[in-house]
């Protein structure tokens, strides 16, 4: 039973892999370094190797969904997803861990990338920032469940229950698609040409106004996936248990859907670009607070989780507005590269973000951390300014 556009409740959930593979396992972090006995930076690999297998998978998904449709792409990455999750479940060797990790994160970058361009393609441009805002806040929710339950369960049951919670969800996304989600794509591709990607992405690389928002989502969306990595050790020296973190951390995620609905509602009022800036000024402003929650007597975890559901909600005003703004950008042929191209650097920038702020000593002293937050979101908002200006141009 299909319908004619593909349900938004199938494509929010497909969204939400990639965020929850990450939330999911935020909490029990600290449980899997015990576990295995291994450093910071080890453990880290755990979050770094999901976000580079989607950062370079989601380069080719999009061409290659291309040649054999949205859909099918869609559903075998949710496919992919589920069975990384058993796997990752079945108490192995870390190495061997890590490698279904791997796995993991080459299918949940296919459900990433693909309901941005099917929203795109059957309800065009006008109506995508809307549809748009209804998938990620509605996406939003998982993550908040995640944060909130990974912890419980991890600490009750053990890690490994909460890999095979994921393959069951990725279960549940594959089954929804495969009813709800009809293929999009008009014209398929009869062959898969490198030399038309090259060109797609040279292209892209020299479309100023979409690099320039391409840089705010990546550092908007580094920050919430670095902050997954080394959180976990802040609430820890404020002596939360996992469980206790990943209640606090889940606001983060409900500060995010506030923010996306207010999105919603005033952003065509007053614009996209001038949206977005108002959001990344709040994330400023937001990290600052962070700061102050360290200064006795408020070192504590609500004034910690209050800072992150600030920062959530700034987040929340952002992310849609210059994700439609930058698909918006460029040419039509382009979007599904241009698509993959911004979820592929959204990752890479959260796997680079968060392993430098672990190896530079984020896990142990919170102020490190906060002061690469500070520094890039002082160029997310240049990037934000300069790209609604040359927006606005562009519309002249």
């Amino acid at each position: 039973m299909q319908t004619k556009n593909p349900s938004i409740i199938a494509l929010s959930t497909a969204s939400a892999i990639s965020v929850t593979g990450l939330a999911f396992i935020s909490p029990v972090i600290l449980l899997i370094k015990e576990h295995y006995s291994i450093s910071s930076n080890q453990v880290q690999l755990t979050i770094t190797i999901y976000l580079v297998a989607i950062c370079i998978s989601q380069i080719f998904w999009g061409p290659f969904s291309d040649l054999i449709g949205r859909r099918i792409v869609l559903i075998f990455g949710a496919f992919l997803f589920s069975l990384g999750g058993i796997l990752a479940s079945l108490n192995l060797a870390f190495e061997v861990f890590i490698f279904f990790r791997f796995l993991q994160g080459i299918g949940a970058a296919a459900c990433l990338s693909m309901p941005r361009v099917m929203l795109t393609e059957s309800y065009g441009v006008k109506k995508a920032a809307t549809k748009m805002s209804i998938l990620l806040a509605s996406m939003a929710i998982f993550p908040i469940l995640s944060a909130a339950f990974g912890g419980l369960i991890g600490e009750n049951y053990g890690w490994q229950i909460n890999f095979l919670t994921l393959f069951i969800f990725g279960f549940l996304v594959f089954i929804l698609n495969y009813i709800y989600s009809p293929e999009t794509i008009r014209d398929k591709k009869k062959h898969l040409s490198l030399k038309a990607t090259f060109i797609d992405f040279r292209y892209l690389f020299g479309q100023r106004s979409f690099l320039y928002f391409v840089a705010v989502s990546s550092i908007q969306a580094a920050f919430f996936f670095s902050m997954a990595g080394f959180m976990p050790y802040q609430f820890e020296r404020l002596g939360a248990s996992p469980t206790e973190f990943g209640l606090w951390f889940s606001l983060t995620s409900i500060g995010y859907i506030i923010g996306n609905l207010l999105s919603n509602k005033y952003s065509n009022w007053l614009g996209l670009e001038r949206f977005s800036l108002i959001g990344c000024f709040w994330c400023f402003l937001s990290i600052i607070l962070m700061f102050f929650s360290q200064i006795p007597p408020i070192n504590i975890p609500l004034t910690l989780a209050f800072a992150c559901f600030s920062f959530g909600l700034g987040n929340g005003l952002i992310l849609a507005n210059v994700l439609v703004l930058a698909l918006s950008s460029v040419k039509q042929k382009s979007v599904a590269s241009a698509s993959g191209l911004l979820g592929a650097l959204q990752m890479f920038c959260g796997a680079i973000l968060g392993s430098l702020i672990v190896l530079l000593g984020g896990d142990k002293q919170f102020w490190h951390a906060l002061t690469f937050l500070l520094i890039l979101s002082i160029f997310s908002i240049l990037c934000c300014y300069r790209g609604g200006l040359l927006s606005k141009v562009i519309k002249s």
